[in-house]
Parts: C-alpha cells; sequence; structure tokens
C-alpha cells in the first residue's frame, strides 16, 4: 500500500476531505467534534447535509486565509484520501485584532452562545502564548529575512480508520517538522488525548491543559441541550521550537 502526502486540490477535494474528517472523528466518537461540526436532526440525510455543510465551510476558510495551507495523504491504489491537515502559516499574530467569530454553523439560539463561549476557550491558551516575545524574533535564511512574527500552526489533522498505524499522522508531522527547522518557525498545536503520544513522540512540549467547560447565569433549553451532548473537553496546548532554539523561550 503506498500512501503519499500531497498538496490538496481546493477545487476538488474538500466534500472527500470533509468525509474523510468525520469518519475520522466518529471511530471512536469524540465529542467535541459536535462543536465545530454539527449534525442537526438525526439520519442519514443529517449527516449528508452536515458534510456537505462542512465541505463548503472549509473551503470557504481555506479561499479567504491567506495563512491556510491543506494537505492529504491519498492512497496511491485506490485514490482515497486516507487522512488531511490545516496548517496555518502566520506572518502577523492572527491575536492581535481577531474578527468576531460567529459560529454560523449553529441557528442563533443558546446553542450558538454555547459554541461562542467553546471556541472562546478554546482560542485562549494560543493567544496568549502568540504575544510572548519568543514569537518575533525575525529569522534569516538563505539571506532572506522572514517577517518578525512567525509562526507555525496545525490547525486540524485526522487520520480515517482504516488507514491507522500505517504511517498516515506522521506524513504530515515529518513535513511540519522539516517546514518548522529549514525555516525557523516555531510549531504550535492544539492535542486531542488521542494525538498526544504522536506529538510527544515527535518531540512536542506540553504547554498547558485547556479544559473546556462554557459557562453561562442564565442558560436555556438550546444550551443545555448541547451542553449534554458535548459535555467538558479537554485539550492540550503543545509546541516545538524550531531546531536550535531553547526550551526555555516557550516559558
Amino acid at each position: 500500500m503506498a500512501l503519499r502526502l500531497q498538496e490538496i486540490d481546493p477545487e476538488n477535494d474538500f466534500p472527500a476531505l470533509a468525509n474523510c474528517l468525520f469518519e475520522s472523528y466518529e471511530e471512536p466518537l469524540q465529542k467535541f467534534f459536535h462543536v465545530f461540526f454539527p449534525i442537526h436532526g438525526s439520519g442519514s440525510e443529517a449527516r449528508d447535509e452536515a458534510i456537505k455543510e462542512a465541505a463548503d465551510r472549509l473551503k470557504l476558510w481555506h479561499t479567504h486565509d491567506p495563512s491556510s495551507y491543506w494537505q492529504k495523504v491519498v492512497d496511491e491504489g485506490t485514490g482515497k484520501i486516507a487522512g488531511g491537515a490545516l496548517w496555518n502559516i502566520h506572518q502577523q499574530n492572527p491575536f492581535e485584532n481577531p474578527p468576531p467569530s460567529v459560529p454560523t454553523w449553529f441557528p442563533d439560539d443558546g446553542s450558538r452562545r454555547f459554541v461562542e463561549k467553546a471556541l472562546e476557550n478554546h482560542s485562549r491558551p494560543r493567544s496568549q502564548v502568540a504575544q510572548k516575545p519568543h514569537l518575533c524574533k525575525p529569522k534569516t535564511r538563505d539571506n532572506d529575512v522572514l517577517p518578525a512574527y512567525t509562526f507555525l500552526d496545525l490547525f486540524i489533522i485526522f487520520t480515517h480508520p482504516e488507514y491507522r498505524r500505517k504511517g498516515v499522522g506522521q506524513q504530515f508531522m515529518e513535513w511540519g517538522i522539516k517546514k518548522s527547522d529549514e525555516s525557523g518557525l516555531d510549531f504550535y498545536l492544539d492535542s486531542t488525548p488521542y494525538g498526544r503520544p504522536l506529538y510527544e513522540a515527535n518531540g512536542f512540549t506540553y504547554i498547558e491543559e485547556n479544559v473546556n467547560i462554557p459557562a453561562t447565569e442564565n442558560p436555556d433549553d438550546k444550551w443545555k441541550e448541547i451542553e449534554n451532548k458535548v459535555g467538558p473537553f479537554t485539550f492540550w496546548l503543545m509546541w516545538r521550537p524550531a531546531s536550535g532554539s531553547k526550551p526555555s523561550e516557550a516559558q
């Protein structure tokens, strides 16, 4: 089985990427996934609609975000996408003047208020670290000066259940580590419990545990409904310095 890392075709790949994304996070089911990519309703038709909405939204985000860089690993024997990864290569502080985050993939009710708070909680550790001076050092390579604020951010990574333990995730990591070391970019990601062993094996350092428990003074029925469905969820902010950096620089 030949599995090859490729850049995606943004005009054609997002439907297959979204389908792979759903199947990856459904087995085993990771409840936090509903915050980012919900299925409204039940049955196969509702799921199909959710995958289509996700594909359209991912393509829209990619089109309007100059830092976005998508990759896929393809089974060359079947042409099937075995996994995907979304990178963000930031050359300016994305947290300095962030646009309002409106989760329009939820109706305008208590469920959206819950998700707004969950997204705020989710981004907090990374936004705090991103303000630290160690990210603002100009790096020079081959006489090219990179912008003073530059870092590499792995935003989404997933592997289809059929292709786990076949090196799909490692191909993404090796690309990112090479990019980090060659360009002098610090490398950040938020890890789920399932992904953390892969990242630690590749030299990532734990920075902060982020237990996400959205709260409000007056939760309505829609807030309580999604709260019961999702529950608290935990991510770990992790960091790998570019080759030659000192671990103490992230503290």
